[in-house]
C-alpha cells in the first residue's frame, strides 16, 4: 500500500519555507563580516548582479540552519529540532508526477506592437521558417543532459536542446505542432521527468505533440504519455509488462581463477562492494532495491491509468493490463493506450492535410470529401510535397532573443551561472570523451567554481549534478569549493537521474537542493577493496619478491592478503572517510550527526523519499532550481533572467585528440598493461559508482608508459 507524501509534508513541495535560512544573529553576523570582505559586486542597472540580501545569508561550515519545512512532522519550538520519520516509513511514499512536482506556466506575449515587432525580427533570423511549420524531432538513444563543451555539434538531441525546443516552439509563431519520432531510449526516469513538463509548456500554447513509435516499453512510452497523440505502425511493438531490476555477482567467479576480493565497505546499506565479494543479494540490498521498484512500478501505473478512461479503479484496470498485457497494436488501440495505427508515411501525409490543408481550402477529411477538380488538384500537390517541417538539430540554434523571450536580452538582465557536473567523479581533469560516458575531474570543477566565484557579474549559481560518485578525495575538494563559492553568492544543486555517493557529497555543499521525485540520490557510506591475487600467481607459476621498510609499506601490494594489522589499518581508514562524510552531510543540512546517521548508512533513496527525509529540499528540475535562486535573491516575478554557462577551460583541439586517445587506451584494457609496468599504485579510498573507475593519467604519463612498452617489445 502506497503512503501519501501529504503524511510527511508540512508545506507545499518547492514553498519559500524549504528554504534553508539564518536564524541565529550570529549567522547574520558572520555573513555581514563575510560580505564585507567579498569584492563588490556590481549594480543591476547594467545587467549585473545585483547586491545579496540578508534574508538570502549563505552557506557557512558550522553556521547553523533551520531544516526544511517540506517533510516536518513536529516542530520543536523550544529545542529547535525537527523529528523526521523513521527510513522504514517512507518506503511507500507515492511519487508525484512530473506536472505534479512543478509545472512551467506558459505566458503568451500579446499586443499588436508586439505581433508587428516579432514580424519584422522573423524577416531577418538565420533560420528562416514559413508559417504552417512543424518541427521533427528524431528522439533516441543516451538524451544527454547537456552535450560536452569540446563536441558541441553532437548529432543527437540533449536535455537541454529539447527545453530549448519546446520554450522557443511554444512562442513561434510559424510553428504549428511539433512531431516527435521516438527510438529506444538509454536516460534515466528522471530525465524524462523533465522531459515531459517541456513537452506540457509546448501544448499549453495549443500546438499539439504528435508522437510516432515504431517500438516502445515502458521507458519510451512514459515520455509519450506527455503527448496530445501517439501512433504506431500496423506491426509495431509496444512492451508494457512491468519493471524489473537485477544485480550481478562474481565472487564465484573470482574464486575459481584464484582472486580474493578484500573489500571494507561503511553502511549497513552500502552495496557497491558486493557485486565482488557476496555470491547472493544481501537482505539490506533486496530491501533497497523492492522499495525503489515498488515506488517506480506504482507510479508507472498511475501515469498509464490516464490511458484507461473513465473506469471507476483505473489502477486495478492497468495493474490488469499488465499482467496480462496485449500483442497487437490494434488490442492496444482497443485499450486507448494507442491512438491511431499508421505507417509513418500515411501519418506525415495526414499531418500535411492538418496543419497545411488549412491555407490551401483543405480539410483532413478532402482525399474522401472532395467534389472538385481544383480541390482535387490542389489535394495532389499538397500531398506530393513534403511536410513543412524543420528538423529539431537545425531549429535548436533559434535563439531566444528572436522570440523576444527573456532569456535572450542582453541588457537589464540578471545574470545567472550554470556549472555541469555530469560523470563519475576522479581526481586530476575532466574527461569528454564522446566514446564513452564523461567524468569529472577535481581540478577541472574547481577551477570552474573559481571563476564563478570572482565573475561578478553572476547573481548566483545553479548546479547541475548527474554523477553517481567517485573519488572521496576529489568529492571533498569540490565539496569545499562550492562551500566557498557560497560564501559570495547562493548556490542551488539540481539533480539529473543520479546523484549519489559522491554527486550528492558535491551538492550537499549548495544552499539549497532540488531534486526529481525520481532522482536517485543519497548513498552516503564508503566502500574501499584491494584485490588479493595470490592463488592466481600460484596457479600460473608466477611470483614477485617486496623489499620494503615501513609496518605498512606493502598495503597496497596485490601478491598476498593483508594481515591483521593492514586489515585492521585498512578498516580504519574507511571508517574514517565515513564519518567525516556523515559529519559533514549532517552539518550541511542542519542536523546532528547522530541523528542522520539512521539517513546514511550508504542507502539510495528516490527523490521522493529523499525529501521526505530531509535530504533534498524540493522536487522538481532546472526551473524549481532556478525559481529559488529568485528567492533568494528576492528578484521579481517578471525580472529577466540569463543563464551563463562556467564550462571548463578549452585545452585545445590537439591536447583533446591526446586525451581522448589516452582514454581509449585505458577504456580497451590496454590501460591496465601499462600500469602494470609502472611502480605500485597506492589505495585510495572510494565512494560508490556505478560505473568503471575513470581515471585517467596525463597525456604525457600515458604516452611515456607506452614507449616503455615498445622499447621492452623490442
Amino acid at each position: 500500500m502506497l503512503v501519501s507524501a501529504a503524511a510527511f509534508v508540512a508545506a507545499p513541495a518547492g514553498s519559500a519555507s524549504r528554504l534553508r535560512q539564518r536564524s541565529t544573529r550570529s549567522g547574520v553576523q558572520r555573513h555581514r563580516e563575510s560580505t564585507s570582505r567579498a569584492p563588490r559586486l556590481a549594480r543591476t542597472r547594467r545587467g549585473r548582479a545585483p547586491r545579496l540580501p540578508l534574508s538570502a545569508s549563505l552557506h557557512e561550515a558550522g553556521a547553523s540552519r533551520d531544516p526544511p519545512n517540506s517533510v516536518v512532522s513536529e516542530l520543536g519550538e523550544a529545542a529547535g529540532t525537527v523529528n523526521f520519520p523513521e527510513p522504514s516509513a517512507v518506503n511507500h511514499v507515492r511519487v508525484p508526477g512530473a506536472l505534479e512536482a512543478h509545472r512551467l506556466e506558459f505566458k503568451p506575449q500579446t499586443g499588436l506592437l508586439w505581433r508587428v515587432w516579432l514580424a519584422w525580427k522573423l524577416v531577418f533570423v538565420r533560420v528562416r521558417l514559413r508559417r504552417y511549420t512543424t518541427i521533427t524531432v528524431d528522439l533516441e538513444g543516451p538524451f544527454p543532459d547537456s552535450h560536452a563543451a569540446t563536441f558541441p555539434a553532437a548529432s543527437s538531441i540533449s536535455l537541454e536542446d529539447w527545453k530549448r525546443i519546446c520554450r522557443n516552439g511554444a512562442h513561434d509563431p510559424r510553428i504549428c505542432a511539433m512531431y516527435v519520432k521516438i527510438g529506444p531510449l538509454a536516460c534515466g526516469y528522471a530525465r524524462l521527468q523533465e522531459a515531459r513538463r517541456y513537452l506540457d509548456y509546448f501544448r499549453q500554447s495549443g500546438k499539439p505533440v504528435i508522437v510516432y513509435m515504431p517500438v516502445a516499453s515502458e521507458r519510451e512510452y512514459y515520455l509519450a504519455l506527455g503527448a496530445d497523440e501517439i501512433y504506431m505502425p500496423p506491426e509495431g511493438i509496444l512492451s508494457l509488462r512491468g519493471m524489473k531490476v537485477s544485480a550481478s555477482f562474481l565472487r564465484g567467479v573470482l574464486d575459481k581463477i584464484g582472486i580474493e576480493p578484500q573489500v571494507k565497505r561503511i553502511g549497513a546499506y552500502k552495496s557497491a562492494g558486493d557485486q565482488l565479494a557476496r555470491r547472493t543479494m544481501s537482505d539490506a540490498q533486496r530491501e533497497v532495491l523492492t522499495s525503489l521498484l515498488e515506488q517506480q512500478y506504482e507510479h508507472l501505473c498511475s501515469e498509464l491509468s490516464t490511458r484507461v478512461g473513465s473506469e471507476p479503479d483505473p489502477a486495478a484496470v492497468v495493474h490488469r493490463i499488465l499482467d496480462d498485457p496485449p500483442m497487437t497494436v490494434a488490442e492496444w488501440k482497443a485499450l486507448g493506450f494507442v491512438d491511431g495505427i499508421s505507417y509513418e508515411n500515411d501519418l506525415l501525409d495526414k499531418l500535411k492535410m492538418r496543419f497545411v490543408g488549412k491555407a490551401w481550402g483543405l480539410s483532413e477529411t478532402s482525399e474522401k470529401e472532395s467534389s472538385s477538380s481544383s480541390a482535387d488538384r490542389r489535394l495532389r500537390r499538397l500531398l506530393v510535397r513534403p511536410l513543412r517541417a524543420v528538423a529539431a538539430k537545425r531549429y535548436r540554434r533559434v535563439r531566444p532573443s528572436v522570440l523576444g523571450l527573456p532569456e535572450g536580452r542582453r541588457r537589464g538582465v540578471t545574470k545567472i551561472g550554470v556549472i555541469r557536473a555530469l560523470g563519475a567523479i576522479q581526481t586530476g581533469r575532466s574527461s569528454s570523451n564522446p566514446l564513452f560516458s564523461p567524468s569529472i575531474g577535481s581540478d577541472t570543477l574547481v577551477e570552474q567554481l573559481e571563476r564563478a566565484k570572482n565573475d561578478r557579474s553572476l547573481a548566483a549559481v545553479i548546479l547541475r549534478v548527474d554523477s553517481p560518485g567517485g573519488s572521496a578525495l576529489a568529492s571533498d575538494l569540490i565539496w569545499n569549493s562550492i562551500r566557498e563559492l557560497a560564501k559570495r553568492k547562493p548556490v542551488i544543486a539540481s539533480m539529473g537521474d543520479v546523484a549519489g555517493s559522491g554527486g550528492y557529497y558535491i551538492s550537499m555543499g549548495c544552499q539549497a537542493i532540488v531534486a526529481e521525485p525520481l532522482t536517485l540520490t543519497g548513498s552516503i557510506g564508503v566502500v574501499t577493496a584491494k584485490p588479493s591475487l595470490q592463488q592466481l600467481f600460484e596457479r600460473i607459476g608466477f611470483r614477485r619478491e617486496v623489499l620494503s621498510r615501513g609496518r605498512y609499506a606493502e598495503l597496497d601490494v596485490d601478491f598476498r592478503p593483508f594481515t591483521p594489522e593492514e586489515d585492521a589499518y585498512f578498516t580504519r581508514s574507511t571508517e574514517r572517510v565515513y564519518e567525516s562524510f556523515v559529519r559533514k552531510a549532517a552539518e550541511s543540512r542542519g542536523r546532528q550527526h547522530h541523528e542522520f546517521d539512521r539517513y546514511a548508512q550508504g542507502r539510495v533513496w528516490s527523490g521522493t523519499q529523499a525529501l521526505a527525509v530531509g535530504l533534498v529540499d524540493a522536487l522538481g528540475g532546472f526551473d524549481r532550481a532556478v525559481e529559488l535562486c529568485r528567492e533568494r535573491l528576492e528578484l521579481a516575478a517578471d525580472r529577466p533572467l540569463r543563464f551563463m554557462e562556467v564550462r571548463p577551460r578549452s585545452t585545445g583541439l590537439l591536447a583533446s585528440l591526446l586525451e581522448n586517445m589516452g582514454a581509449l587506451l585505458l577504456e580497451t584494457g590496454f590501460g591496465s598493461l601499462l600500469q602494470s609496468l609502472g611502480a605500485n599504485q597506492i589505495a585510495e579510498a572510494r565512494l560508490e559508482t556505478a560505473l568503471p573507475d575513470a581515471s585517467m593519467p596525463r597525456v604525457d604519463s600515458v604516452l611515456a608508459a607506452l614507449l616503455r612498452f615498445l622499447n621492452r617489445m623490442e
